[in-house]
């Protein structure tokens, strides 16, 4: 099991960098895949790590808790800055855990949990299952997609089972990122034209220009990991969340807002 987790985090990474060095040579492909392989590479990591240990959750509680912290902190702000608004949180489905059950990203229950007393709706895109599907699914993810979705179809433009579809909204606010093509000329399009968005993952430089028009209102953004080097700077990565949100908060992340 030790040897398949590290194989998965090996290949995984690989076809990860494969898809972020395409992507910079302006392959529009090139950066889902990156991210769809960045996240099995981490799972691959972090199940490496428990099996490691042989049952010591204590390194994945403390990831998973940071990541939760990523999502309160975007949570607090939206609610303070933005309590009359409706939003809408777009969010993988509900995947199978390792036990077998269905299991929902654990940021987003943070993050609902953050906006309490705000209006709050969901928009669930399924997610494939098999591997294979996956990369052809994030490949395929554009606007076209996004608003297939937003009209309870898939990808491939088939109904989804079960869809609901979601009411007006003013604040999108992305756990997934958003299509390669969502920003034309520094503004949103299609179903997200006149909306504003959050992101909680998946945010590139290269669309700043959304701050300016404030098309979008936040973003968080991970401090970079520091060099083997820096032994100060390891040790305040590594070191278990503050119980203090903000000093958790800026352990590892950055909230861009406008």
């Amino acid at each position: 099991m030790m040897m398949m987790a590290i194989a998965g985090a090996v290949i995984a990474g690989i076809i990860m960098w494969i898809g972020n060095m395409n992507y910079k040579k302006g392959v529009a492909w090139g950066q889902p895949v990156a991210v769809v392989f960045g996240i099995i590479a981490i799972a691959c990591g972090i199940w490496a790590i428990v099996l490691n240990t042989k049952g010591d959750a204590g390194t994945t509680q403390k990831e998973v808790r940071y990541q939760e912290i990523r999502a309160e902190k975007l949570g607090a702000y939206l609610k303070q800055n933005f309590p009359d608004k409706k939003f809408l949180i777009l969010t993988n489905g509900m995947t199978v855990g390792p036990d077998g059950k269905q299991v929902r990203n654990h940021q987003y229950d943070a993050l609902v949990k953050a906006m309490s007393g705000l209006t709050v709706a969901t928009l669930e895109r399924p997610v494939p299952t098999d591997p294979d599907e996956m990369m052809m699914e994030e490949m395929g993810w554009g606007m076209r997609a996004l608003n297939n979705l937003f009209e309870g179809k898939n990808s491939k433009g088939q109904a989804i089972d079960g869809f609901e579809v979601p009411g007006d909204f003013d604040i999108l606010v992305t756990l997934i990122g958003l299509p390669e093509d969502a920003f034309r000329g520094g503004k949103l399009g299609g179903k997200l034209t006149g909306k504003q968005v959050a992101f909680l993952q998946g945010y590139i430089e290269r669309w700043q220009g959304g701050f300016k028009n404030k098309s979008i209102v936040a973003a968080v953004t991970d401090v970079q990991y520091p060099g083997e080097s820096d032994k100060e700077g390891l040790a305040k990565w590594e070191q278990n969340p503050p119980s203090d949100l903000d000093a958790a908060f800026n352990v590892r992340f950055i909230l861009k807002t406008n």
